[in-house]
C-alpha cells in the first residue's frame, strides 16, 4: 500500500504495521504532536537538510504566504533502541494549516516531484529568503550537534537568528534517503499546507 498524505494527517486512526526484519506486526494509532510556530517573512518556504547547506534549495518549495504558521508531525508509539516502553516516531512533519486542507498534490519543481534530501537525520522548515542567515549556523559543526542531539530527545526544535525564530528542525527517524513533500490546498485554491511524507507507515494498512 501506498501512503497517501491524507493517510498521514488521519489522526486517531489506527494502522497495521507490516512485519519487519525483528520486528512482528503491529497496530499503531496516529497522533499530532503540536511542534513550534515558525514567521516566514515572506512566505517562500524552503525544505532541506540543515546539516548540508552545500545542497540547500535555491529556490522555495511552495509559497505559502507571509506570516506566522504552526508545525506539526504525525507520530506513532513504536519501541525505540533498547527500551521497552514505546516511544512516539514521527512519520511525517508539516507546517500550516492542516485542517484547512482540502487537497494535497505533490510539492513540484521543474516538472518533478520534490523531496526533502536527508543526509544527517535532520529536516528543516525555513523561509528561503533566511538561507543567509542561516547559512552561519548551519556550518557551525557543534551547533550543529547540539540541534541534532536535541532533536532526537525533543523530535523537533527551533533554530533562532537575531532573536526570532528562523527555522523549525524535526527528527527523520529512517535517516539518510528522499522523502517526498506534498502541499495541501484549501476550498478556494490556495496553498495553507506542506507536509513531509518519511515513509515509516510505508505499506501500513487502515484497520
Amino acid at each position: 500500500m501506498t501512503t497517501q498524505p491524507s493517510d498521514l494527517v488521519r489522526f486517531g486512526d489506527r494502522f497495521v504495521l507490516p512485519e519487519q526484519e525483528g520486528r512482528a506486526q503491529r497496530t499503531v494509532t496516529l497522533r499530532a504532536v503540536a511542534g513550534p510556530s515558525i514567521e516566514l517573512p515572506w512566505g517562500m518556504l524552503a525544505i532541506a537538510d540543515p546539516w548540508f547547506p552545500e545542497v540547500s534549495p535555491e529556490f522555495p518549495a511552495v509559497l505559502l504566504g507571509k506570516g506566522e504558521w504552526p508545525t506539526t508531525l504525525s507520530t506513532i508509539d513504536v519501541p525505540r533502541g533498547s527500551g521497552t516502553e514505546p516511544q512516539p516516531m514521527a512519520c511525517a512533519a508539516s507546517i500550516g494549516r492542516l485542517a484547512d486542507v482540502a487537497t494535497w498534490q505533490p510539492v513540484v519543481q521543474a516538472e518533478e516531484h520534490v523531496h526533502l534530501d536527508c543526509d544527517s537525520g535532520l529536516g528543516a522548515f525555513y523561509d528561503i529568503t533566511d538561507a543567509a542567515l542561516l547559512q552561519e549556523v548551519f556550518e557551525d559543526d557543534a551547533q550543529m550537534k547540539r540541534v541534532f542531539d536535541a532533536a532526537l530527545a525533543e523530535q523537533v526544535v527551533t533554530m533562532e537568528v537575531q532573536g526570532r525564530v528562523a527555522a523549525v528542525v524535526f527528527e527523520v527517524p529512517d535517516g539518510p534517503d528522499e522523502y517526498a513533500a506534498w502541499v495541501g490546498f484549501d476550498r478556494d485554491g490556495q496553498g495553507v499546507a506542506v507536509l513531509v511524507d518519511l515513509k515509516i507507515l510505508d505499506g501500513a494498512q487502515p484497520v
